[in-house]
């Protein structure tokens, strides 16, 4: 059902890209903007919070669980006194582990909502903007945040 494979290349693309950049993720092109590494620690806290959306929507039909500010939780973490292998390392693995989860889903859970404020969400779309959407668009903002610190 759910390109594994796929998922799998990207997150492996993704890491590579990071690895390849990790002198420069701490350097703030203005103050308005995330560095690569609270980027990587916005990635982080995604996964977390999708892994709980994963396995409660397999547990309840419908949930209602909190929408997700990601300036507050990257305030919160402080991810600047944090090492960034840990955290790339972190990060796949934890990719790793949902792509792993996914496998074993239900069919029939497939529909299972979470309600965010009037909207209902199913656990298939979640999934599939996680790993399709979500990460693609992190990865073209990550690969534009490259190009901006090495033009400055």
């Amino acid at each position: 059902m759910f390109l594994i494979d796929e998922y799998k290349k990207k997150i492996d693309n993704f890491y590579d890209l990071m690895d390849s950049n990790k002198n420069i993720v701490d350097i703030r092109v203005s103050e308005d903007k995330w560095t690569l590494k609270e980027m990587l620690g916005h990635l982080i806290d995604s996964a977390s919070n999708n892994h709980q959306r994963f396995i409660r929507l397999q547990i309840d039909e419908k949930i209602h669980f909190p929408a997700y500010d990601a300036e507050k939780w990257k305030d919160y973490t402080k991810i600047y006194g944090f090492g960034f292998m840990e955290l790339m390392n972190l990060w796949k693995s934890y990719n790793y582990f949902l792509l792993h989860l996914i496998k074993s889903i239900d069919v029939k859970d497939y529909n299972n909502k979470w309600i965010l404020h009037d909207k209902e969400i199913t656990l298939k779309f979640i999934i599939e903007d996680y790993f399709g959407q979500h990460i693609d668009w992190h990865i073209e903002l990550y690969k534009k945040r490259v190009d901006e610190i090495n033009n400055r």
